[in-house]
């Protein structure tokens, strides 16, 4: 089956619908005889695209700024987080020495505040800023030196300002940045034109872009802003992982089978982290790699092709030796077939690998589990592949049919397993083409090789009425013991804490317990059905 970009996975039994959304998902972001052309949660201030819901220059108004310490949120200024409203200003009660622990509590002269309390000096390894005694690694006011303050939601990353957290909005062409614990969204910036997938290094984002064949890398608290590109190769390109292993940056292409190789080798270009392409190998005609985890020496390729002559090279893990790599070196594909995967019906049932990520415990992969002679739909429970790299040996994980279809990416968590399931779509029998509703799509939680929790995904409304978004699972990235979980059809961030062996929602519409509803992430744009929060990755 031919590997599109990761489309809306409520497409996935919907090939040629997929490859028109495809088409049809591709924006434009300006025209010199329009002038400025915005695409959908953008307006045109002078001659920009801004978003008036969170940019504190333009909150909810064009040249509408907001005040020193705070924030813009729904087109609303107010205090930024650690900050409160003192006399009309909003001051960190925590180091403010006119506002020491409380309003209007201020310390006596000489002294300084710190943690909320007067003293008469800093702590040792404290930055002192006037009478504040702050931690310039991680102080948003202070980021690295006294007075340099993080824009909007932004936090400190050892002395630099950067979004915790960072989604990209496929259909939009947009990143947008959220502040972990929080949970408050940056403004949604244009960047790229079909980014795919994500991936973090050193205060840097890594997005590869399918539509222009780059790698194209931002600073993580610059997310307009292209600092360097790197080129991908073909012109048709479907880059569906990065994987990080510094210096190396590993891409895997599901069009031209790849595996590509850059290297990190100094700052070449507009700051960025220097990266050259210094190997390429070919997986085999119609393998469709889709992912790329490392256990030792070794990288593990999930291959999801099955066309044609070339069954046994898809439906399999490929090894490959990075021992050295810029000469790495196809070692075997362990095949997936024989795994007993559970077919509701007895009939044919493929494993369809499509995530990987690497544990001591071994190599974990999950598997959609589909019927490809009738339109790729689950005919079997969403699992996981579990590989021993000492003897390259496979098992399976049964994740539940009740609670898992189509896992689609799994990833670890406090020394758990999260895997990510996107679900079946059912579609409506009168028209065919309109999905009604999305069952078992959400997350498992997976501890000692067993399901232990689970968490269904819900919209928010009753599926089928006028104007209901269904949502359903995508990727996620984990940032201070939450998943952030992108929604591949609604363009939302559900948040969904690790505690004590359970997945509890924080951001959703499941629990009556959450703390507010999903994050409005990727706007919807009218045009269109879809909005696909494609992929996030966290900055450490």
């Amino acid at each position: 089956m031919p590997r599109w970009p990761r489309l809306p996975e409520l497409f996935l039994s919907r090939p040629w619908l997929a490859a028109v959304v495809m088409l049809t998902g591709l924006v434009l972001t300006g025209c010199p005889d329009e002038g400025v052309v915005c695409t959908s949660g953008l307006t045109v201030c002078g001659d920009a695209c801004v978003d008036l819901s969170g940019d504190t220059a333009n909150c909810g108004a064009c040249g509408s700024a907001c005040g020193a310490s705070q924030t813009c949120q729904d087109g609303a200024c107010g205090c930024r987080s650690g900050t409160e409203e003192c006399g009309g200003a909003c001051v960190a009660t925590a180091s403010d020495v006119a506002n020491c622990g409380a309003c209007g509590k201020a310390c006596a002269a000489g002294q300084v505040c710190e943690a909320g309390t007067c003293r008469e000096g800093c702590s040792a390894g404290l930055l002192r800023c006037g009478g504040s005694c702050v931690d310039g690694q991680a102080d948003v006011l202070n980021c690295g030196a006294c007075g340099n303050a993080c824009p909007d939601v932004q936090s400190c990353h050892a002395g630099r300002c950067a979004y915790d957290v960072v989604t990209a909005c496929y259909t939009n062409g947009q990143l947008v940045g959220i502040q972990a614990g929080t949970d408050r969204l940056g403004p949604r910036r244009q960047f790229g034109s079909g980014v795919q997938t994500l991936a973090a290094w050193e205060g840097f984002v890594l997005a590869a872009d399918a539509t222009n064949s780059k790698l194209l890398q931002a600073a993580g608290g610059e997310l307009g802003g292209v600092v360097e590109e790197d080129s991908l190769g073909s012109v048709a390109s479907s880059p569906n992982d990065i994987f990080v292993d510094p210096p190396y940056v590993y891409v895997v292409d599901s069009i031209n089978n790849t595996l590509q190789v850059l290297k990190r080798e100094g700052p070449a270009q507009g700051g960025g982290l220097g990266l050259r392409t210094v190997a390429q190998l070919n997986l085999g005609t119609n393998t469709s790699p889709q992912a790329v985890t490392k256990w030792g020496s070794a990288l593990y390729i999930p291959l999801f092709g099955t066309a044609g002559s070339n069954w046994q090279k898809g439906n399999a893990v490929a090894r490959v030796d990075v021992s050295n790599p810029e000469q790495p070196r196809a070692l075997d594909t362990l095949p997936l077939t024989g795994l007993d995967l559970k077919s509701f019906d007895g009939g044919t049932v493929l494993p369809l690998p499509y995530s990987a990520t690497a544990t001591d415990a071994g190599v974990y992969v999950a598997l959609t589990n589909l019927n490809p002679f009738n339109n790729y739909l689950p005919n079997g429970p969403g699992m996981l592949a579990k590989i021993d790299p000492a003897d390259g040996g496979v098992s399976a994980i049964d994740l539940g049919a009740s609670d898992c279809l189509n896992a689609g990416y799994v990833e670890a968590v406090d020394g758990q397993l999260v895997v990510a399931c996107l679900g079946e779509a059912l579609y409506d029998s009168s028209t065919g083409h309109s999905a009604s509703a999305v069952r078992a799509t959400g997350l498992v939680l997976v501890k000692d090789d067993v399901p232990v929790a689970s968490y269904a995904l819900r919209s928010g409304c009753e599926p089928g009425t006028p104007g209901c978004r269904i949502a359903v699972a995508s990727r996620f990235a984990v940032a201070g013991g939450a998943v952030y979980l992108g929604d591949t059809n609604a363009g939302r961030v559900f948040v969904v804490e690790v505690r004590d062996g359970q997945l509890v929602e924080r951001r959703g519409f499941t629990s009556p317990q959450a703390q507010g509803p999903a994050l409005e992430a990727c706007p919807v744009d009218p045009r269109r059905t879809v909005s696909n929060a494609i992929d996030l990755t966290a900055l450490p």
